[in-house]
This record gives C-alpha cells, sequence and structure tokens, in this order.
C-alpha cells in the first residue's frame, strides 16, 4: 500500500476574487476593476499576475510550506513566475517566523 504524497490531498479555494489553499496561509486576492494581470499575492505583492499565475503561486507555497524538499516541478513554477525556489523558500520561511512558526 502507498501513502499518498502530501499534496495530493490539499485542496485549493478558488472564486472570482481569491484563492487560498488547506495547508498554507499564503493567499492571492484579485484587485477590482482591473484587467488581467490583476492578482496580488500575499507574499509576492509585485508584480500582479494573471489567474493562472496565481494559482501555480499557491500551489508553489504549498509546495515550499510542507516537510519534504520541493521538487523540480517546484523550481519550474518558480521560474515561469520569475523568480527561484531558493527567493520563494526564503520569503515563505520569512513569513512563518514573522508569523512566530518556526
Amino acid at each position: 500500500m502507498t501513502t499518498p504524497h502530501p499534496l495530493e490531498t490539499v485542496v485549493i479555494y478558488e472564486n472570482s476574487r481569491s484563492i487560498t489553499s488547506s495547508i498554507s496561509p499564503e493567499w492571492a486576492r484579485r484587485l477590482a476593476g482591473l484587467e488581467e494581470p490583476a492578482w496580488k499575492l500575499s507574499w509576492r505583492p509585485e508584480p500582479l499576475l494573471t489567474r493562472e499565475q496565481a494559482r501555480a503561486a499557491i500551489k508553489l507555497a504549498e509546495m515550499c510550506g510542507g516537510h519534504e524538499e520541493p521538487g523540480e516541478s517546484a523550481e519550474l513554477i518558480a521560474e515561469q513566475l520569475g523568480t527561484t525556489l531558493k527567493h520563494v523558500m526564503a520569503v515563505l520561511q520569512r513569513r512563518m517566523m514573522e508569523r512566530g512558526r518556526p
């Protein structure tokens, strides 16, 4: 019997104004009155993203916030967002420490 990967049980909650996850405190919000790109991330407020990019960024936050090392797919998502996996992990770690979580 195989144990499912933790991200296989993750739920992404999405509506017309926000994208959140069942395991990450990070979020994406659509700014009212703007055409795409109009999505702002909690962990990376600039630049604004498209809905697809925002969804990928939340998935990336999930991948980087777990107990396992993010893999090659996380690196690809970071690259598509114009950043590096190392930078994303550093930002998310700092945000966790600011929330009082090591």
